[in-house]
């Protein structure tokens, strides 16, 4: 075989090493044998072919080694010997913790409750006769206070005071009929407290006199 042949079959024995070390538990033997292999290619490439040649076989060993390593890391998952070494990756319910309860909860946004102890600022609110645990969005809030939720952390609900309904509007003013108004100004009031006074009882044109004494 010529130099060049084997500056070749050295590099590819070690890169071909270098990737069954990744499917194969050889306790790190394979991959001794890859970086033998790959420095005695090198080397070889130095001596026999120039320095020129050397750095050539260097630099494409030096981008050759990871890709391989990338691409056994990517196919091993899938081999048989890698679904049992490596675990399954976890269930969403695995990595999020109470995935149930946190869906009931976010269903709640919005909806109205009581709350059933203080606010300060973590504590419990009834909503559809049910208790969850609450945290306060703001200050405190009073026992038996109406809230609204607003919102979820972790496995509470985020509530807020309920907003007061508005205010009733003043009534409006009745109106009063123009022939009504006018009549009511028109209405003698002077004559009718005259009619309605009482009458004296004595005669008119006689004075009242003073009671005369009884005699002895």
């Amino acid at each position: 075989m010529t130099p060049l042949a084997w500056v070749a079959a050295l590099v590819i024995v070690g890169l071909v090493a270098l990737a069954l070390e990744v499917f194969v538990p050889s306790g790190g033997v394979l991959g001794f044998l890859s970086i033998v292999a790959l420095i005695a290619g090198v080397a070889l490439a130095f001596i026999e072919q120039g320095p020129w040649f050397g750095i050539a076989v260097l630099a494409g060993t030096c981008l050759a080694v990871p890709a391989v390593l990338a691409a056994a890391f990517r196919v091993f998952p899938e081999t048989a010997l890698g679904r049992r070494v490596l675990p399954p990756p976890p269930r969403p319910e695995e990595v999020v913790p109470d995935a149930d309860r946190r869906a009931v909860l976010r269903a709640l946004v919005g909806r109205p409750g009581l709350t059933t102890s203080d606010l300060l600022p973590w504590g419990g609110v009834e909503i559809d006769g049910v208790c969850h645990e609450a945290v306060s969005e703001g200050g405190p809030i009073a026992r038996g206070a109406a809230v609204e939720v607003v919102g979820t952390q972790a496995t509470a609900l985020v509530v807020r005071p309920a907003e007061s309904p508005p205010a009733a509007p003043p009534p409006a003013p009745v109106a009063v009929p123009r022939d009504l108004e006018e009549a009511l100004e028109t209405f003698d009031f002077d004559a009718l407290r005259e009619a309605s006074a009482p009458k004296s009882s004595s005669h008119p044109g006689k004075l009242d006199s003073p009671e005369t004494p009884n005699k002895a």
